[in-house]
């Protein structure tokens, strides 16, 4: 018989490590400029990020009441009552399926003075390319969007599709805001696509530039390409 843990203890435990791993690192921030010159432009702000370096800036973003979109399956829903007890907000839906929902739910907690965390890769990849939901979002709100990655020196990559990140207790930890990026009200199709371009460059960038500065060569900077 399968014995299912109840989701309660499993989000209290899953939050409890995040904080006790997180507690051990050794964070260094990058580009604040940059995230205060978004501010400057938008109340609020649209944080995009690449799917395999969540982890650790959900521990360094704790506290903020980020609204976060997870999907509406068991995985989804054991993520979002995680997040939850490190003070984020929860939205169920995916920007695959039923993505115009999930918009209208982005739009309405930016309306409200919320920010907004994506993993703009996610949830089934390609690792390191932008789907178009953040421009959308941007477009329809006026929020810009604000590059948001992480490295970490002693870490372990997992071999799944986005290689997930998982930095180890006592490591640095570099976390780094990219330029921001104005999406206009009017833009057209093709310069929503010349947007996402602009933004997946400049947050492959910023993460491959960490990996480097971090020592690493070859296969283990981001995007994690075969050589």
């Amino acid at each position: 018989m399968k014995i299912r843990m109840h989701p309660g203890i499993i989000s209290f435990l899953g939050s409890f490590l995040i904080r006790l791993l997180g507690f051990t690192w050794r964070v260094e921030w990058k580009g604040m400029e940059n995230l205060e010159k978004a501010r400057g432009l938008s109340e609020n702000v649209i944080f995009s990020l690449w799917h395999g370096r969540l982890l650790a800036l959900i521990y360094t973003h704790r506290g903020r009441n980020i609204q976060v979109l997870t999907s509406e399956h068991y995985d989804g829903y054991l993520i979002g009552k995680t997040i939850k007890r490190l003070k984020y907000g929860h939205l169920k839906g995916s920007s695959t399926r039923g993505g115009a929902k999930a918009l209208r739910q982005l739009m309405a907690v930016l309306k409200k003075g919320f920010d907004v965390g994506l993993t703009i890769d996610g949830p089934i990849g390609p690792r390191g390319m932008v789907q178009q939901g953040a421009v959308e979002l941007s477009r329809m709100t006026g929020c810009v969007i604000v590059p948001l990655s992480c490295a970490a020196r002693r870490r372990y990559l997992f071999s799944s599709w986005d290689r997930f990140q998982l930095p180890l207790p006592f490591s640095r930890v570099i976390v780094s805001y990219g330029i921001p990026i104005e999406i206009q009200p009017g833009a057209d199709a093709d310069s929503r696509k010349k947007a996402g371009e602009v933004l997946q460059k400049r947050l492959n960038d910023i993460t491959s530039d960490m990996d480097i500065s971090m020592g690493y060569h070859g296969s283990d900077v981001w995007p994690h390409e075969d050589l």
